[in-house]
């Protein structure tokens, strides 16, 4: 919007300057034109007039009894003095005493004088300009009118983009609001709103996706609540049919554990919505990715994890800003993802590359088809269909919706070193050393 409000500025005060000078202008020329015609032409009848005027005031005992009785109007008037008083460049002199009439403007009137060489003095016809300017407040009054609507020209020539684009937010807004979450608004290179037009498009994928997800959580949750839900109705029923103790005891603990497993998919939708809704507060400060890695990779050092980990770090360090508890989630998940996949190998890489930190992760298990690795990143989505893996499939949109929020991009690919796949982390945002 500051682009919006700068550019309004600048044409409004654009506009003013140059339509306000061009129209001064272009009134100067013709009023200085206008002048040259009113002398020739227009002045001529007052002119006469004066001159009749003076022959006869001149013939006149008593000149000032004449003016006297002259009928003065509030714009036509005559005076008579002394041509002692009437002082003129020598330059003037010569023609107005042989009987050439003198002419002077000021704002309000022209005045003609005349001389009387009888008398020996000077009369003066004062008309007001009015009378001989009438066609000026026309051109004032269209010049006026030119000035504002070329300012109103101008304008919709600046607001035509605007209007254009604020109908097409419109549409686009109407076409989402009725249901078709793929449309997107095409912005213009020369846009005011480009912010709002690229806000929109980010709202309407975000709408998209939400809307995706949710029935994808609908179907998941109905796909993997069904299970233990069955056995727990299963147990129930063996437990009204039988009276032993030890078979009792035994099918209680089924419904426990069916009623753990219910309880988990519950905290991991409670998890993966607070992700999904924003109801986090990310608290990013430096932290060494390395140390992490390593404390995150001990802890799946137990008795009954077989596989071999390889660490392995080019140029440190990899001082990154982030969130820590989030980071140590991240890390985790692709650790767990990995261990639930591999046969026998984890590789862990990190490499500082033009002041980006790569973080690797490659196991050596069948891998991933490139078809199904978009996929991976939604909710409830997992790379094998096997009971032999456990998980409800949210690690990897985890991971995901982390990785967006630290401004940081993910990547899966197939791993050269171990065969099996590879996820990559590409953080921007170092800490500065």
């Amino acid at each position: 919007m500051k682009k919006l409000t700068l550019s309004l500025i600048a044409v409004i005060l654009f506009t003013i300057y140059a339509l306000g000078w061009g129209l001064d202008e272009l009134f100067s020329q013709y009023q200085s034109n206008d002048q040259e015609t009113i002398n020739a032409d227009e002045l001529s009848p007052y002119i006469s007039l004066g001159t009749y005027l003076a022959k006869n005031i001149d013939q006149q005992s008593n000149t000032q009894q004449f003016v006297d009785s002259w009928e003065d109007t509030q714009q036509l008037s005559l005076t008579v003095t002394s041509l002692d008083e009437f002082q003129l460049p020598m330059s003037l002199q010569q023609s107005f005493n042989q009987g050439e009439p003198l002419m002077l403007e000021s704002d309000e009137n022209i005045s003609i004088h005349f001389i009387l060489p009888k008398h020996q003095q000077v009369m003066t016809l004062v008309v007001e300009r009015s009378l001989v300017f009438k066609g000026n407040d026309k051109i004032k009054i269209t010049l006026t009118l030119v000035f504002y609507l070329g300012i109103i020209f101008i304008l919709f020539i600046w607001l035509y983009p605007l209007i254009r684009d604020l109908q097409a937010l419109k549409r686009g807004a109407k076409v989402v609001g009725n249901g078709d979450l793929t449309h997107r608004i095409n912005t213009p290179k020369r846009s005011y709103i480009t912010e709002v037009q690229d806000e929109f498009n980010r709202m309407a994928n975000r709408i998209e996706t939400l809307v995706s997800d949710n029935e994808m959580l609908g179907n998941a949750v109905a796909h993997d609540l069904r299970t233990p839900l069955a056995r727990l109705r299963f147990g129930i029923e063996m437990l009204q049919d039988t009276d032993d103790h030890s078979k009792r005891k035994k099918y209680e603990n089924r419904m426990n554990s069916d009623i753990n497993e219910m309880e988990k998919l519950v905290d991991v939708l409670l998890c993966y919505a607070r992700l999904e809704q924003n109801m986090v507060a990310i608290d990013k400060h430096e932290l060494n990715l390395l140390s992490l890695i390593h404390q995150c990779v001990d802890a799946f050092k137990t008795p009954d994890n077989n596989n071999s980990w390889e660490i392995e770090a080019v140029s440190p360090p990899y001082l990154v800003l982030a969130d820590e508890k989030y980071l140590n989630m991240l890390i985790n998940n692709l650790l767990k993802n990995a261990v639930q996949y591999s046969k026998s190998k984890i590789k862990i890489s990190l490499e500082q590359v033009d002041g980006q930190v790569h973080f690797s992760v490659e196991d050596d298990g069948v891998g991933i088809p490139r078809h199904k690795r978009q996929d991976l990143l939604k909710p409830f989505c997992r790379g094998s269909d096997s009971n032999e893996i456990t998980g409800f499939g949210m690690g990897l949109a985890i991971v995901d919706r982390i990785t967006q929020w630290h401004n940081s991009q993910l990547f899966i690919d197939d791993s050269l070193t171990l065969g099996g796949a590879k996820f990559t982390v590409i953080f921007s945002q170092l800490a500065k050393t």
